[in-house]
């Protein structure tokens, strides 16, 4: 019986480096290390977004574009997977913002009122865009940086309601 235990422990000392090798083989190793939360999909926007600026809401929406997107203080935020996402452009880069570094007129309002907002403002723009009478602006291309007021229609502070 000891020489069967003997044999055994033998054989299994003798087999283990060949064991760990092949085992080793298959084992790899990655890391993946990602400073900041980035958008789950890549926020892509090929041209300039139109902003408009809903009275009651405080703060540019864009419009006609997939993304949740406002512009507040210099800064473009947009909504995506639950979270905002903040950017010195329209077109990034992009990265996460937590609910306490958010601008307070963006933090005390909830995604889908800015929706809900933004919706009934470009539903009255898209009536009769002529006659807009509302702010509206488009950043300048590549850039991102808008001429804030702008109505599209020369320069200045675009048409206020009187």
């Amino acid at each position: 019986m000891l020489r069967m235990v003997t044999l055994l422990l033998a054989v299994t000392l003798l087999t283990a480096p060949a064991v760990e090798q092949v085992q080793a083989s298959d084992v790899g190793f990655d890391l993946n290390l990602h400073i900041g939360s980035r958008p789950r999909t890549p926020i892509v926007i090929q041209e300039p977004p139109l902003f408009l600026a809903p009275s009651t809401l405080g703060f540019h929406v864009a419009v006609g574009v997939p993304y949740d997107m406002v512009y507040i203080d210099g800064r473009y935020y947009a909504y995506q997977g639950g979270g905002w996402f903040m950017a010195p452009s329209y077109n990034g880069p992009w990265r996460g913002v937590g609910p306490k570094h958010l601008p307070p007129g963006l933090a005390k309002r909830r995604h889908t009122e800015i929706v809900r907002m933004r919706e009934a403002e470009y539903a009255r723009y898209r009536k009769d865009r002529q006659h807009y009478r509302g702010q509206s602006f488009r950043p300048d291309k590549g850039h991102g940086a808008p001429q804030p007021g702008h109505n599209g229609k020369g320069p200045g502070h675009g048409n206020k309601r009187k």
